[in-house]
């Protein structure tokens, strides 16, 4: 059976590596999409009913488009990869947050662990204080159970 180490630190480092630039690739891929997207939804919708892949003069000539580059199409186009952008790009970025997650931990903990210290700095004495009554009345209680047996 194989006896593996799960808290190995080196093969966290390599696995963090991996992960962060697969995530920070999908996250490219996925905003260099939206951007795209947008580009292709102004097109469409500045050239919708003429044509948007040609000569200037077939904007000015009014003519229908014809093709699946129209208005229409860049408009539906753009549309997509903006959906399928976005979806990448939110993809991309929970992949780059697990990889950071470490880090993450480790600068929240930062910012808590003052707070935390202080305020059982300043709860200790009151807990004490409470525990030691508690005791006290336990041990009352078992005093006068000792006297009703005897």
């Amino acid at each position: 059976m194989d006896n593996k180490k799960y808290l190995d630190e080196e093969q966290y480092q390599r696995s963090a590596k991996k992960l962060s630039k697969i995530g920070m690739i999908v996250l490219i891929v996925g905003l260099v999409m939206l951007v795209l997207g947008v580009i292709f939804l102004i097109l469409g919708f500045a050239g919708f009913g003429k044509t948007g892949v040609g000569i200037a003069s077939d904007f000015d000539s009014g003519q229908t488009a014809k093709g699946i580059f129209g208005g229409f199409g860049l408009f539906a186009l753009g549309g997509f990869l903006n959906s399928f952008g976005g979806f990448t790009t939110i993809v991309g970025g929970i992949i780059m947050f697990v990889a950071h997650r470490r880090e993450i931990t480790a600068f929240t903990t930062q910012q808590v662990m003052p707070v935390a210290k202080e305020g059982i700095e300043e709860i200790a004495p009151t807990i004490g204080n409470a525990a030691g009554e508690i005791a006290k009345g336990i041990k009352k209680g078992i005093n006068e159970a000792n006297k009703e047996d005897e």
